[in-house]
């Protein structure tokens, strides 16, 4: 498994790993511009917006947002 590693992003940028067959979400989160982020995960998504990012999660199951805070609904 060679794994995936994104290290200081030129704006906060969050991630979706995925398995190898783009099934199942296997982590998540986002990575600052002081920050690195390695995974062994192959199948990596990145966005620069947070609405989008949580939108995914949310129609995969996954509610990785306070409730009180907006959602992209579709």
């Amino acid at each position: 498994m060679k794994g995936t590693k994104l290290c200081h992003p030129t704006v906060e940028t969050w991630f979706i790993c995925w398995e190898d067959t783009r099934k199942t979400i296997k982590a998540w989160g986002g990575v600052l511009p002081t920050q690195c982020m390695v995974t062994p995960y192959n199948e990596v998504d990145y966005y620069k917006d947070e609405l989008v990012w949580d939108a995914i999660l949310v129609k995969n199951g996954i509610q990785p947002m306070p409730k009180n805070r907006k959602r992209i609904t579709k």
